[in-house]
């Protein structure tokens, strides 16, 4: 029994492998359009701050820019996972892409799963221009208090932004339509998902103090900059984070298993 567990382990993480593969191809064969996707984050945001400095609206003190750096990276994040990946599916299932996996007897999550962690390399690539971009326009470095916990809560949020677009993409395919629930999800996400920063009054310190998808992202700008924002112990947000991801795992893993026995049954494995 243990052997063919192990056998079912390597078979399932091959495929995790392979689908990554595959991803990290696609992706790089669109060289102009990641150059333009990666440097678009940073250059609006500078661009933003420029604007309000030349006004003399702000005087950003080097923490505050600190700040700024890590919600721009959040930002980026939630439109690179939302946008690139949970749309992505969605025109997997209009070109066909899902009928030939579902025909091959594959499993659409073991697929969405590899080759969402392809996207890793767009999270990386972001964070370096994103970081340049604010040596070379502002004058400041990157704050790294805490690497180890810096890098688990980037795995963290990598986990729960992937889950969270696989449900966001289900959800738009079983509607056949992706303005109602993008519409929502786009304002309910950024605010319930810790990208606004709980410095900024007590009502968004409470929001991020209660809402379980925040930890992730809090725990980031926490491990750059040193800061407690919610005066919640770091083990504590680390439970709930990874409390949180296998919740979204579990949910995910049920969404897609019924979005695909929904499509085998109805025999129809595209979505037209």
């Amino acid at each position: 029994m243990v052997g063919l567990r192990r056998v079912c382990l390597r078979l399932v993480l091959g495929k995790i492998v392979l689908e990554f593969e595959r991803g990290v191809r696609v992706l790089f064969s669109k060289p102009a359009e990641n150059i333009a996707f990666i440097i678009s984050t940073p250059l609006w945001l500078a661009f933003f701050i420029l604007t309000l400095r030349g006004y003399g609206v702000i005087k950003l003190s080097s923490i505050d820019l600190q700040l700024f750096l890590w919600v721009a990276y959040a930002f980026s994040l939630y439109t690179t996972w939302l946008w690139t990946f949970g749309h992505g599916i969605m025109d997997e299932g209009y070109d066909g892409v899902l009928e030939y996996v579902l025909a091959g007897g594959e499993d659409l999550l073991t697929h969405f799963i590899g080759w969402g962690l392809s996207l890793v390399t767009y999270e990386l690539m972001d964070l370096v221009v994103i970081a340049g971009s604010f040596a070379i326009l502002f004058n400041t470095r990157v704050s790294l208090v805490n690497p180890p916990l810096l890098a688990l809560s980037l795995v963290l949020v990598t986990l729960e932004l992937l889950f969270i677009s696989v449900i966001y993409s289900m959800l738009v395919i079983k509607l056949r339509s992706n303005w109602v629930i993008t519409n929502i999800i786009q304002f309910i996400l950024p605010t319930l998902g810790g990208l606004i920063p709980g410095e900024v009054n007590n009502y968004v310190e409470a929001i991020n103090k209660y809402s379980p998808i925040a930890y992730p992202v809090i725990l980031m700008r926490e491990s750059a900059l040193g800061i407690n924002e919610i005066n919640v112990s770091i083990t504590t947000q680390l439970a709930y984070s990874l409390l949180t991801i296998v919740t979204l795992g579990a949910l995910a893993w049920v969404i897609v298993d019924i979005t695909t026995a929904r499509l085998r049954h109805s025999g129809q494995l595209s979505l037209y």
